[in-house]
Order: C-alpha cells, then sequence, then structure tokens
C-alpha cells in the first residue's frame, strides 16, 4: 500500500469513527443535558471542563511526541513504549497527589469536591490509554484508534443513559465517565499487548530527559490552548448563576463535540505531516495549505448550520429548556470555523519542532481571552462569554498563521478562504427561506 493509499485508508477510518464516537459522545452529553436539572448540567459541565484541564496538564504533549519517535524508529517500539509508560506512570502519582491537593483547596461543596477528584483520576486514566494509541496512530493502524474511540464513547453515552434511567444523578453521569475511561484503558492495552509488543514500564533517564525538553513547550501550549476553552465554563461558573452556565454549556458542548470530527481528519494526516517535514520547506508548505483549504471546505456547512438553523438544532440535540441559547448557538457558528481548522495546528508545529513557538501562539491567545473575559462578563453576562470565545478563536488562528509565516510557511489567505466562503454563502441563501417556514 503506498503512502497515498494509507492515507486514505487511516483517514476514512478515523472518519467513521470519529463520526461514530462524535455522535455518541454528543448523545452522552445530550442525555445528561435532558436528564439532570439545568443546574445539575452546569455542574456537570465544570467537572468535564476540570478534568479535560487536568488530563491535559499531565500529558503535556508526550503522546504527540511518543507518535513522532516511533514513526521515526518503528523497530524499537519495546524501549520507546516501555519507557514512555515508565514516565507517565511517574506522572500518575504526582498528578493522582497534586489532583488531590487541587481538590480540597477549591472553594466548593464537599459532594462537588469528590465528584471533581473522580472526574480528574478518569482523565488521568485516559492518559495512559492514549499512549498505547499514540504507537498505533506512529504505525498509521488507524483502524484500531478508531474501534477504540468509538468504543469508548459508546460506553459513556451507555452508561450514562443507564444512571438516567435508574436515576443516579449526577453522581451517576461522573461514574460513568470513570468506567469508560477504565475500559478505554483495557482495551488499548490489550490491542498493543496481543498485535504489537507485551512491555513493562521501564527506567531511561536519558530518554525521559529528552522526551520532556520537547513536551514542556508542546504541553504547555496544549494546556494554554485546552484552558482557553474550558476557561469560559471556569470563568462563567465564578461570575454566574447554574442557569446561565446552563444556557452557555449546552451549545459550547455541541461545539466543543465537532472537535472530535475535525481530529478524526486530522491524526491520520500527522505520520505523513512528520515524512513532509523532513523535506524542503516547499514541499512542507504546499501539505500544510491543501490540508488548511481542506479542513476549511469541511467546517463550512457546519459553520452555516449553527448561524442559520440555531433554534432548530438546540430543539432537536437539547431540547425546549436550552431555546433560549440560540443566539448562543449563532456566535459560536462565527467560532466553528476557526476552531475546527486549528485542530492541525499542534500536529504541523510538533512535525516541524516548532513546539515553543506554538507554545508563545498560545500564551498570547489565552491573556487576550481570559482578560477579555473577565472585563465582559461581570456586566454582559454569558452572552459576552459567547461573543469573546467567537473573537477568541479568529485571533488564535491569526496568531499561529503568523507565527508560521514568520518561519516562512505562508499560508496562501485568499485561495484559502474565497472558495469556501463563497460556498458558504450560497449554502447560507438556499437555507434562509427554509428557516423562515
Amino acid at each position: 500500500m503506498n503512502p497515498a493509499q494509507r492515507v486514505g485508508k487511516n483517514v476514512a477510518w478515523m472518519l467513521v469513527g470519529g463520526a461514530l464516537g462524535a455522535v455518541l459522545q454528543m448523545l452522552a452529553v445530550l442525555l445528561a443535558a435532558r436528564g439532570l436539572q439545568l443546574n445539575e448540567f452546569g455542574t456537570f459541565n465544570y467537572l468535564l471542563s476540570f478534568a479535560i484541564v487536568f488530563q491535559f496538564l499531565t500529558d503535556f504533549g508526550l503522546t504527540n511526541i511518543l507518535t513522532r519517535e516511533v514513526a521515526r524508529h518503528p523497530n524499537d517500539i519495546p524501549h520507546l513504549l516501555g519507557s514512555a509508560k515508565g514516565l507517565m506512570w511517574t506522572l500518575f502519582v504526582v498528578s493522582s497527589t497534586l489532583l488531590l491537593g487541587v481538590v480540597l483547596l477549591l472553594r466548593l461543596p464537599a459532594s462537588t469536591k469528590a465528584q471533581s477528584f473522580v472526574m480528574g483520576l478518569a482523565s488521568l486514566t485516559i492518559l495512559q490509554a492514549i499512549s498505547y494509541s499514540a504507537v498505533l496512530r506512529a504505525l498509521e493502524a488507524m483502524e484500531f484508534n478508531a474501534i477504540a474511540f468509538t468504543f469508548h464513547k459508546g460506553l459513556f453515552a451507555g452508561f450514562v443513559a443507564l444512571s438516567l434511567w435508574r436515576h443516579w444523578g449526577l453522581w451517576g453521569v461522573v461514574i460513568s465517565y470513570m468506567a469508560s475511561c477504565l475500559i478505554f484503558w483495557f482495551f488499548n492495552w490489550q490491542i498493543v499487548s496481543r498485535r504489537i509488543a507485551r512491555v513493562s514500564p521501564r527506567i531511561d533517564l536519558s530518554l525521559w530527559k529528552s522526551m520532556l525538553a520537547e513536551a514542556v513547550p508542546l504541553g504547555s501550549g496544549l494546556v494554554l490552548r485546552q484552558f482557553a476553552w474550558q476557561a469560559d465554563v471556569l470563568i462563567l461558573a465564578w461570575l454566574v448563576d447554574a442557569t446561565a452556565l446552563g444556557l452557555f454549556s449546552g451549545p459550547y458542548r455541541i461545539l466543543l463535540g465537532i472537535r472530535t470530527i475535525s481530529m478524526a481528519f486530522a491524526l491520520p494526516l500527522y505520520p505523513a505531516m512528520i515524512r513532509s517535514g523532513q523535506g524542503t520547506k516547499e514541499e512542507f508548505g504546499e501539505f500544510y495549505n491543501r490540508a488548511m483549504k481542506w479542513f476549511c471546505c469541511i467546517s463550512v456547512p457546519g459553520a452555516v448550520l449553527f448561524i442559520i438553523w440555531p433554534r432548530l438544532l438546540i430543539g432537536a440535540l437539547l431540547g425546549e429548556k436550552f431555546i433560549s441559547a440560540g443566539s448562543v448557538m449563532q456566535w459560536f457558528g462565527i467560532a466553528f470555523m476557526p476552531m475546527f481548522v486549528s485542530s492541525l495546528f499542534p500536529f504541523i508545529f510538533t512535525a516541524l519542532k516548532l513546539p515553543g513557538v506554538f507554545c508563545l501562539a498560545m500564551a498570547l491567545a489565552l491573556v487576550v481571552r481570559v482578560g477579555a473575559e473577565l472585563a465582559v462578563v461581570p456586566s454582559v453576562g454569558y452572552i459576552g462569554a459567547c461573543v469573546v470565545a467567537a473573537f477568541s478563536e479568529i485571533g488564535a488562528f491569526a496568531i499561529l498563521i503568523y507565527f508560521l509565516k514568520r518561519k516562512s510557511y505562508a499560508l496562501h489567505t485568499t485561495e484559502f478562504l474565497a472558495k469556501p466562503i463563497l460556498a458558504g454563502l450560497l449554502m447560507a441563501t438556499m437555507l434562509l427561506p427554509v428557516r423562515q417556514l
């Protein structure tokens, strides 16, 4: 199978798996939205944001570095994976202790503190699982990643449905998340152990040092990026009531769920990016422009639907109690395209060995976003957070493009935007009369 066929096969698998996984993940969130009280759903989104941020704090880009190293040295998998597992188990112990300390310091009810700890531990188990996924990505065995991802999201949706049917409330949803993460970890471990290599954690201080040297700046950028997405929910949790947080969180979780689809397209391209990054700047520049244009074309229909049909989407997906959040959905339609396309950037900067540049760009974007949130939300409320989120995504996208241009990887902006925007305007023109009906 030639490289183009491998990429096509991997994209197909990840597209199917990503689409099914996104649907199942969205189903889990929608079940929670319909089955929990509005204030409980707001608390659940706070817990989910807390857990995701903590996961990225402990990952720090190590899985991306592991993928790159395995792709470059496929004959050294037992040593690379065993050493990576040793490092990740060390981080797991340290992070669990840090998690407990952070939770105890939070000014929250005791039950919410306990739920935060359980959600944090669940996210740490995901880190263990995706270390095995990193090996499968490097070997371009995306079919196993797609199956595992779909299986994980299906378990979460099924457990949430069971817990709500049994009237276990918010605690049932939290335990559902933990159970699905543990099974996901076991599944990935079995796939890699049976098909590739069975390894035990080992200590290799020199490899740990080299991995951390690159992972720290890359991971810092990923943490800052992830925190920027979760900061909206965390800041709103501090500044508005749980009902307003729920109205914001429903459409916002749909937007963040769409990232699952964008990652399904981006992940199969990563090994090809690594190979392309070893060539000339012209070769990588051509690859970069084609990938960006492709992602822009894919994202435009979703953005148009968010802007033109917000009430229909909310009514169908979230239910009538969220119907007043139509304007929230429209603002997130503006953020849809830059957020979707930006899923490529962590892989691009890693392939080019520019993790420090990515970290700097994300730091600038986060400072602007949080500053704007704190300035706007107290006076405007959750709508202000929507506006800030939309323009922050555009700003982060522009900053990343600018830094790549400084490194001689310019994006052909006119070619990148012209045709997709025209297609989006045509689609909006066709859908707008239907909305009136």
